[in-house]
């Protein structure tokens, strides 16, 4: 469908649609911002996934791209004084896009996976794909070729009519990219992003055929026709195993019609669903968290994919993450940089520091130990820093990430059990397995070091719910995920919680005996407490419970977590209504 030839009743109803959506999403930004302190859950949020008509094809150009990152939006920061003054005083804007339980709902973005419901050994492993990859005993077409860039590739039909492009490994580092690529696809799949389905497969080059008039882009950049001259130059350039194969990645088209890349701030124009400044959604936030423990630097808007699908009756947009070749201790041409991860690509405050100490200062990455295993690249976790990681170029949903983003982007990086990401590893195809052994080890120790940093920021408890007790009445039960994920001692650890009705406190102080669960009282006992408060206290006001946490080994009480209440008039049943974190 062309939006130009878009009738003007339907683009009137789009209007109309999105104004709507605007609306509802001023009130979920509100929602929680009045003076009264009672706890409003925001409405449901719109789905992002309704019917629109076809958006064109959004262009990118890498250099402008990038000189906007580190210069033109970074000085427009630096002249935004309210932004420097909430950063100052620790006010940032929070994520819009959030629930009453500060989740993220499903949608054209993301997809709650391992952090909500932990997934199988099989779902792992299988990740996204859906064909198992290119057939290898029919012949691969060549649509489109590469040799220009950090290395070549090719753009193939294989014998069941799938297309994919074809990837390979820089000579001298066999493994390096297809391995880091495949490891990343699955981990970011499960984690809850869209991304294409990778596979590693190995394939004797005589399968290769030339298609008819394939556009081609030699290593001058000059664009002109493939010859069989170039395919050859192209394959003996490439690392050939013992028994003839060749070993690559084979990236699958996204299912489709392509729109370009996304941006990671402002709104798309010609997409009526996206009324979310991506710069304040949540997932691109707390994708910053996870980015960083997989040491995927290269997030620039040209590394992301937005394709045009249709689901059911409704064709929408869909937002994807791709190309993860420089990921985990793989740049793609060749191994990590021991800078990767502490600098920018240029960085005024390095630069500066070395014009200070005239060029003398030693940094710690400089005394890194050198690449271990050529099938690895350069891949640590003794000097990675969660809350100080830093990316190729600066990335505005990044910048604006939160204590709560960045929660929320560890709870799903302390999601990933160490046999969830044995298996990952294993998909790598590794030929040597302590190379294998050392990138799980790495990224078990990542994953630690993750969570403790973003779990101190706030108290990590989640997923309450209310249990039924055995004598019929309720529990408000909830998880402790840094027990959860063995970062702390569940024996070591305590918890105290006050309850007030109505903003006004009936409970002070009270450990919770046993367990992670606090008994609520039964029907009698509000009453009392109602009561207790004030003669003129009306029954079905709301109840909040703050809870604190300590940790023997810390000695101190937590920030608290507030969990909203409500009470039925007539049962006194209680419903969960939503939380709130101190951060």
């Amino acid at each position: 469908m062309d939006v130009e030839r878009y009738d003007t009743v339907g683009a009137a109803g789009c209007a109309v649609r999105q104004c709507l959506r605007a609306a509802l999403l001023l009130a979920c930004i509100l929602a929680g911002c009045g003076g009264t302190g009672r706890f409003v859950p925001p409405p449901p949020f719109p789905d992002d996934r309704e019917d629109i008509p076809e958006p064109s094809v959004r262009e990118y150009h890498i250099t402008a791209d990038l000189f906007d990152k580190q210069f033109t939006e970074q000085i427009e920061q630096t002249f935004d004084f309210s932004r420097q003054a909430r950063n100052l005083f620790g006010k940032r804007k929070e994520a819009f896009n959030v629930d009453a339980f500060d989740e993220v709902p499903n949608s054209s973005w993301f997809t709650n996976r391992n952090a909500r419901r932990r997934m199988t050994i099989e779902e792992i492993a299988r990740g996204p794909d859906v064909t198992g990859g290119p057939d290898p005993s029919t012949p691969w077409v060549i649509t489109r070729a590469k040799s220009e860039g950090v290395t070549p590739g090719f753009h193939i039909k294989d014998g069941n009519g799938n297309r994919y492009l074809i990837k390979f490994d820089p000579r001298g580092y066999s493994e390096l990219v297809t391995g880091a690529e495949v490891i990343s696809t699955k981990i970011f799949y499960a984690a809850g992003y869209h991304v294409p389905g990778n596979y590693i497969v190995y394939f004797d080059p005589a399968i290769l055929r030339l298609g008819e008039d394939v556009k081609f882009t030699d290593e001058k950049g000059r664009k002109r026709l493939m010859t069989n001259g170039d395919l050859k130059s192209i394959l003996d350039s490439l690392e050939i195993l013992p028994d003839g194969r060749i070993r690559a990645l084979a990236s699958k088209y996204i299912p489709g019609i392509p729109k370009g890349p996304f941006k990671y701030h402002g709104v798309r124009k010609d997409d009526p669903n996206d009324i979310v400044p991506h710069q304040h959604r949540r997932e691109l936030r707390g994708l910053r968290v996870i980015a960083a423990w997989l040491n995927h630097v290269d997030t620039k808007s040209g590394n992301s994919f937005d394709s045009y699908v249709t689901v059911g009756d409704k064709s929408y947009l869909r937002h994807y993450l791709i190309d993860f070749g420089s990921t985990l201790g793989s740049a793609a041409h060749g191994p990590m940089k021991p800078k990767t991860g502490h600098e920018n690509q240029v960085d005024p405050h390095e630069i500066l520091l070395n014009i200070i100490t005239l060029g003398l200062y030693v940094r710690s990455y400089e005394k890194m130990e050198g690449v271990r295993y050529p099938s690895v690249g350069l891949y640590e976790s003794e000097l990675f820093d969660p809350g100080g990681f830093k990316f190729s170029v600066p990335n505005p949903a990044f910048e604006s990430c939160t204590a709560l983003d960045g929660f929320w982007g560890a709870k799903i990086v302390m999601s990933f059990t160490d046999e969830q990401l044995e298996t990952a590893v294993a998909q790598g195809l590794y030929s040597d397995p302590e190379a294998a052994h050392y990138i799980l080890r790495v990224l078990k120790e990542r994953r630690d070091k993750t969570g403790r940093h973003w779990f101190s920021k706030v108290n990590p408890l989640d997923r309450f719910e209310l249990v039924e007790s055995v004598d019929g009445g309720q529990r408000i039960c909830f998880v402790d995920l840094a027990v959860d994920g063995g970062l702390e001692s569940a024996a070591q650890t305590r918890y105290r919680y006050d309850l007030r009705i109505g903003g006004r406190l009936v409970v002070e102080g009270r450990e919770v005996r046993t367990g992670t669960c606090i008994e609520l009282p039964d029907r009698a006992e509000q009453k009392d407490l109602v009561r207790k408060v004030s003669d003129d206290t009306q029954e079905g006001e709301q109840w909040e419970i703050r809870i604190q946490t300590r940790r023997t080994s810390k000695g101190r009480w937590s920030r608290w977590i507030k969990v909203f209440l409500s009470v039925g008039e007539e049962t006194g049943g209680f419903g969960l209504l939503g939380i709130d974190r101190q951060h």
